[in-house]
C-alpha cells in the first residue's frame, strides 16, 4: 500500500505541476482500498522517460520508492516495542511527537546534510507511524471523514484521547467482535481517541499490563487478549 500511495502522489504531482497526461496509469489504482497493479512503478518510469522533464531521473524514482517502502516495513521489526511508533497503548502524545521529529529529520537530512538516502529512510519510518494511526486507533470508527489535522502539525492534547482510567472497550468473543464494535458507548459519544494495548507473548513479565477496561491490539503475538 505504501508503494501505491507514493505512486498516486507522484501522478497527482506530474498532472498538476507538469500537466502530464496520467489517464492510463490512473486506471491502475483501486480507489476503494488504496491498492494498485504491480507494474505501476514501471509504468511511471516509462512515463518519466517519454516526458523528459528536467531535474527528474526516471531510474532514481524506482530506488526512491523502494527505499521509502522498505524503511516503512522494517519499522515493524526494528521498533516492535516502541509504542509511539505504532500509536499502540494510547501513546498519542508520543506518536504525534515522533511524526513531527521524523518530518524535521527528513528535511534536515536533505537540506542540511544533502543525504537524500537517509531522508528517504526517515520519511518511510514516519509514514509507518502515520499509517498505524489510522489502522491502530479508533479514528475511522469515530466516523471522521478526512485526515487528521493534528498529525505532523502539533502534539495531541490530553483531552483528545481517553485517559488511563477511562474504559474504552467491552468484552466480546471473536465472532461478536467481527460483527459489532466493542468500543464502550461513552467513547463513541465523547469521540475520544483510543488504541489497543500490545504486549508480545513472552514479554508480559517485563512490560506493563493492560489497564482494566482497555482495548487489546489483537493478533497471534499479542498477550493482552
Amino acid at each position: 500500500m505504501t508503494i501505491c500511495a507514493l505512486c498516486r502522489v507522484t501522478l497527482d504531482f506530474l498532472k498538476s505541476t507538469y500537466n502530464v497526461d496520467t489517464a492510463y496509469l490512473d486506471t491502475k489504482f483501486d480507489e476503494t482500498n488504496g491498492q494498485c497493479e504491480g507494474n505501476i512503478v514501471r509504468g511511471i518510469i516509462s512515463l518519466l522517460r517519454t516526458s523528459q522533464m528536467k531535474g527528474i531521473n526516471p531510474w532514481l524514482y524506482s530506488i526512491t520508492v523502494k527505499t521509502i517502502a522498505s524503511a516503512n516495513t522494517k519499522t515493524d521489526l526494528k521498533e516492535m516495542f516502541k509504542e509511539e511508533s505504532h500509536f499502540d497503548s494510547e501513546s498519542f502524545i508520543g506518536g504525534s511527537k515522533l511524526i513531527m521529529k521524523r518530518y524535521q529529520s527528513t528535511l534536515d537530512a536533505i537540506i542540511k546534510s544533502d543525504n537524500y538516502d537517509q531522508g528517504r529512510k526517515t520519511f518511510g519510518e514516519m509514514l509507518h507511524t502515520i499509517q498505524d494511526f489510522y489502522s491502530h486507533t479508533n479514528y475511522i470508527e469515530l466516523e471522521y471523514k478526512s485526515p487528521s489535522n493534528v498529525l505532523g502539525k502539533r502534539i495531541f492534547r490530553e483531552n483528545e484521547f481517553a485517559s488511563i482510567n477511562t474504559r474504552t472497550c467491552i468484552s466480546c468473543d471473536d465472532e461478536q467482535c467481527q460483527i459489532n464494535t466493542n468500543f464502550d458507548e461513552n467513547i463513541r459519544q465523547t469521540k475520544l481517541l483510543t488504541s489497543g494495548y500490545f504486549i508480545p507473548i513472552g514479554f508480559n513479565l517485563f512490560k506493563k499490563f493492560k489497564p482494566k477496561g482497555k482495548c487489546s491490539h489483537g493478533g497471534s503475538f499479542d498477550s493482552t487478549h
